[in-house]
């Protein structure tokens, strides 16, 4: 790491890295994404994802915004090597759910999405599935907030498991969020 500098080692899903990109203590979320989009030759970027090295619990945080990157950046200079591996996110990570339905049974079932955005956000949804019939077509989610995406299962008289696929495209912007549902018929669901 340069004297005076920071770095984040950057991944692209996988074991090796991309990138590396140094920045001053005080850079600002504006100019680390101008750096990162050079840097992975990338149009867009939802965030990234870290680890915080000094917390028990090592859980993956999101960094898609000015807010959270003040706790990205504060992680990066608390580490005493002045570096920290991120992982790149050009589409939000899919969130995955299983529900569990009976048989010969008409089934409506809700799961809840959170908003993760630190703004108002309406989400057009649909569906790559022609046994699940989704409820509504879109769905407005309050700031720090969960929205349901309330959906229909037709009577299945056999044993078994589908996955269905729910897209979220942000009206008015770049992203589709994805719900990965692994949907299980039995007759003691």
């Amino acid at each position: 790491v340069p004297e005076g500098k920071y770095s984040f080692v950057v991944f692209r899903g996988g074991t090796t890295s991309v990138a590396t990109i140094n920045i001053s203590k005080d850079e600002k979320w504006e100019g680390f994404v101008s750096l990162l989009k050079a840097s992975v030759e990338s149009s867009k970027v939802y965030g990234i994802a870290y680890v915080d090295p000094g917390e028990a619990e090592k859980k993956a945080k999101l960094c898609r915004g000015p807010d959270e990157w003040q706790d990205c950046l504060a992680c990066l200079l608390r580490e005493k090597d002045r570096e920290l591996e991120i992982d790149f996110l050009d589409q939000p990570p899919v969130k995955p759910y299983r529900l569990a339905l009976k048989l010969n049974k008409k089934e409506k079932k809700k799961i809840s999405y959170p908003n993760p955005y630190d703004r108002e956000v309406t989400f057009e949804l649909s569906t790559n599935s022609e046994i699940a019939v989704l409820k509504e077509k879109s769905v407005t989610i309050a700031k720090g907030d969960k929205g349901p995406i309330i959906l229909s299962f037709p009577p299945q008289a056999d044993p078994r498991t589908e996955t269905v696929i729910v897209g979220l495209a942000e009206a008015g912007g770049d992203f589709t969020h994805t719900v990965k549902i692994i949907s299980t018929w039995s007759a003691d669901a």
